[in-house]
C-alpha cells in the first residue's frame, strides 16, 4: 500500500477532508494534495507525527509504523529506526545485491522475508 491510499483510507474513518483539516488545523488543500499523492508526506518528523495523531493512529503501535514506513517509503528514505541500526545499515548492500540479482518470484521473496524475520528473533 502506498502511503496517500493508507492516508485516505485513515482520513475517511474521520469524516470529510474539511473535516479531517479542521480537526488536524493542516490547510485543506495541504491534506487533498497528500491524500491524492500530489505532495510527499512531510520530512519534518514532528509534523508527520502530529498527522498520524489527528487520525487517530496509537503512537507505537502496529499501524504507527506503518504509517511511518510509507511515509519513508514515500520519500524514497530508509526508515530512521532502521537507518540507526549499525547492524541493520551494515546488512542493506548484500540485501539490495540481491534483490537486483534476477527477478524473484513471490516464493522467493516470502521465502527471503521469512529468514528476515528469522533472523531478527535470533540476534
Amino acid at each position: 500500500m502506498k502511503f496517500n491510499v493508507f492516508f485516505k483510507k485513515k482520513r475517511m474513518e474521520i469524516g470529510t477532508v474539511r473535516q479531517f483539516a479542521k480537526k488536524s488545523g493542516l490547510d485543506l488543500a495541504y491534506v487533498s494534495r497528500l491524500e491524492n499523492g500530489v505532495i510527499l508526506p512531510p520530512k519534518d518528523e514532528k509534523k508527520l507525527k502530529r498527522i498520524a495523531l489527528a487520525l487517530g493512529i496509537k503512537r507505537n503501535s502496529g499501524e504507527w509504523q506503518e504509517f511511518m514506513d510509507l511515509a519513508a517509503i514515500a520519500k524514497n528514505e530508509l526508515p530512521k529506526d532502521l537507518h540507526d541500526d549499525e547492524k541493520i545499515a551494515n546488512f542493506l548492500p548484500a540485501f539490495y545485491r540481491t534483490l537486483r540479482k534476477k527477478e524473484l518470484s513471490e516464493k522467493e521473496l516470502k521465502d527471503l522475508l521469512e529468514l528476515i524475520k528469522r533472523s531478527g528473533k535470533e540476534g
